[in-house]
């Protein structure tokens, strides 16, 4: 595969979210992890996950003991990913020996059901909801909406007192090294496109969101009870490879960068954009760049 891709599928971007599963299970903040297994409501609980994707957040609580049984919803914009969802589950419980079984609308992993449900968030926050969730969960989501507008929603899912747990929330700080003369010019119109971006015709995310949300959690009355950043950190080791599959996890980073201005030589020239590419991407062939983004962790309580 060539450093730049320029296909655009489910496919591509379901390789992405299962690149990134290593990069996230690195930086999610223990200490907010830690308070979250205090939080959860002993039993069965119903947990629901906005902006799911292919369901690697419920392997990685069930691998870490965090939920075994209850149900589990997997709440996404894009049909195909859930479906990837689905085959991606089934793959994870056979290599761990764990009986998984085909359910319509999911499927059964152990003691736990996996149900998909196919919707835009703001839609299925305008629209009418059956039962609330003990469990609130959004990962790398947040900062790709209008807090501000979705968050007393978002806390409506809730059962009074019911439990969220938002995790890496990015908070305007990446770093690439080594260092760039336009790495400042080329970061400062990422965040501004960040700032700007609308998807559904509706604001879609602030570069500063996990600071921020310190403020929104307190406005609507569900001030965080553990927070801690959780900053992707990836680096190739001292044999110049990167762990698992991070190196086409770093690519889609770049990739992302690109998208965003390469059609707004308002912000960057064309030919200093590519430039800037053309050198990480040699870096990263190189086995040679370090990533680092800085983001936050958040847990607490839905108003009572």
């Amino acid at each position: 595969m060539t450093c730049f891709d320029e296909s655009s599928t489910t496919s591509g971007y379901a390789r992405y979210l299962t690149a990134k599963t290593t990069v996230d299970d690195r930086a999610l903040n223990r200490q907010v992890l830690a308070e979250l297994r205090r939080l959860v409501p002993a039993g069965a609980p119903r947990v629901l996950e906005v902006g799911a994707g292919l369901g690697t957040m419920v392997a990685r609580l069930l691998d870490w003991g965090v939920v075994g049984a209850g149900e589990y919803v997997l709440l996404d914009a894009d049909r195909q990913l859930l479906d990837c969802s689905r085959r991606w589950l089934r793959d994870w419980s056979a290599a761990r020996g764990v009986r998984s079984d085909l359910l319509p609308d999911g499927l059964q992993v152990g003691d736990l059901r996996v149900r998909l449900v196919h919707a835009e968030l703001g839609g299925y926050l305008e629209a009418a909801h059956g039962e609330l969730a003990d469990v609130l969960i959004a990962n790398a989501v947040l900062d790709l909406v209008d807090v501000r507008a979705v968050l007393p929603g978002l806390l409506r899912l809730l059962v009074p007192g019911g439990v969220y747990w938002f995790t890496i929330n990015y908070d305007g700080e990446t770093i690439f090294e080594p260092g760039h003369p336009l790495d400042d010019q080329v970061m400062r119109a990422y965040h501004r496109d960040m700032d700007e971006r609308v998807r559904y015709g509706r604001p879609a995310g602030e570069s500063r969101t996990g600071r921020l949300l310190f403020h929104h959690l307190r406005d609507a009355s569900a001030p965080a009870l553990a927070a801690g950043s959780s900053d992707w950190v990836v680096y190739p080791a001292r044999d110049g490879n990167y762990p698992a599959d991070e190196a086409y996890f770093l690519r889609s980073i770049l990739d992302t960068i690109r998208d965003a201005l390469r059609n707004r030589p308002d912000r960057v020239e064309p030919a200093d954009l590519a430039d800037w590419l053309a050198v990480r991407c040699r870096q990263l062939a190189a086995g040679d760049l370090v990533y680092i983004a800085h983001q936050l962790d958040f847990a607490g309580r839905s108003p009572g």
